[in-house]
C-alpha cells in the first residue's frame, strides 16, 4: 500500500455549504474574530471585527468592529469595497473574499459569503519539493542567488555549492532583505535566519560532500505570508494532478 503524503492534510481545501454553515454557527456563538484587508495594502490596514449572527438563507454574516476608534467614529474605509477575509480558531483558519457593507440603520457591518471559501490547518507545515515543475531560487544578495530545494510558508533550504561558504551559512546566521523566486513570482523576505546546516545526500542516500542550509523566513508581512501560502497551495495541487495523470491506468 502506498504511503499517504503527510502534507496532504495541510492543503488549503475548499469548504462546502454544510461545513460553512456549521462553522459560522460556531463562530457566532463563540464570537470569533474576523480579519479583513484589501489586497496590496500593508499590515497596518488589517481591521478586526467580531461575528454577531449568520443568516443561512442569504449567507449573510453580520459583524461589528472589535473596538477602538473605528467602533466609536463610525464607518470603516473598507465599507463598499471588496475585502479578503480570515476567520478561524486555533490552527483551523478559513479564507474567502466578499464586499463589506455597512448598514446605517442597524449600525453594523455585514458580508455575504457567496464566494469560494477555503480551509487550512497548520499551513506553515506544508513543504513543496523543487522539481522540473517547481523552480525555486533564494536571493541573499546580488552575488548570491541559490537553488532552492524546497519551500513552505515558513522557509526554504538550499545546497551550499562552495564549501568555503559553509561558515557564511552557519546556524543562527541572519540575512536582511532577501527574496524568494518561486515559479515566476517574487516574494520579499525581510529577514532570513539559518536554522540548520546538514549534509547533502544523493538519491541513494549517500553524502555528496556538500552541505545544505535550512532557512526560516522572519518578519513576513501578513499579506506576503498569505500570498506565499496560496501560491504554494496552487502549485501543490498542480503537482498532485501531475502525479495522478502519470499513474498507469488499470
Amino acid at each position: 500500500m502506498a504511503t499517504k503524503d503527510a502534507n496532504q492534510k495541510h492543503y488549503f481545501t475548499p469548504v462546502d455549504d454544510e461545513e460553512k454553515f456549521s462553522m459560522m454557527e460556531r463562530a457566532c456563538e463563540d464570537k470569533w474574530k474576523v480579519f479583513l484587508w484589501i489586497q496590496g495594502k500593508s499590515d497596518k490596514d488589517v481591521e478586526e471585527f467580531e461575528c454577531i449572527s449568520f443568516d443561512t438563507e442569504n449567507s449573510r454574516l453580520n459583524l461589528k468592529s472589535s473596538g477602538g476608534l473605528l467602533a466609536k467614529i463610525g464607518t470603516s474605509k473598507k465599507a463598499g469595497k471588496e475585502v479578503f477575509m480570515k476567520i478561524g480558531e486555533g490552527k483551523s483558519q478559513y479564507f474567502t473574499y466578499s464586499a463589506l457593507t455597512y448598514s446605517k440603520e442597524k449600525k453594523e457591518y455585514f458580508v455575504v459569503l457567496n464566494k469560494d471559501m477555503f480551509k487550512t490547518q497548520q499551513r506553515s507545515n506544508y513543504r513543496l519539493m523543487a522539481s522540473r515543475f517547481i523552480k525555486l531560487k533564494f536571493k541573499i544578495d546580488d552575488d548570491h542567488i541559490l537553488d532552492g530545494l524546497d519551500v513552505s510558508a515558513g522557509g526554504t533550504s538550499f545546497v551550499i555549492n562552495d564549501p568555503e561558504e559553509n561558515e557564511k551559512y552557519a546556524k543562527d546566521a541572519e540575512f536582511p532583505d532577501c527574496e524568494l523566486h518561486f515559479n515566476g513570482k517574487k516574494f520579499a523576505i525581510p529577514k532570513a535566519k539559518i536554522v540548520a546546516q546538514f549534509p547533502e545526500k544523493d538519491k541513494a542516500g549517500n553524502p555528496t560532500g556538500k552541505m545544505c542550509a535550512g532557512i526560516a523566513f522572519m518578519d513576513l508581512s501578513s499579506r506576503t505570508e498569505e500570498d506565499l501560502f496560496i501560491h504554494i497551495n496552487g502549485e501543490a495541487r498542480a503537482e498532485e494532478m501531475r502525479k495522478k495523470l502519470a499513474k498507469p491506468k488499470d
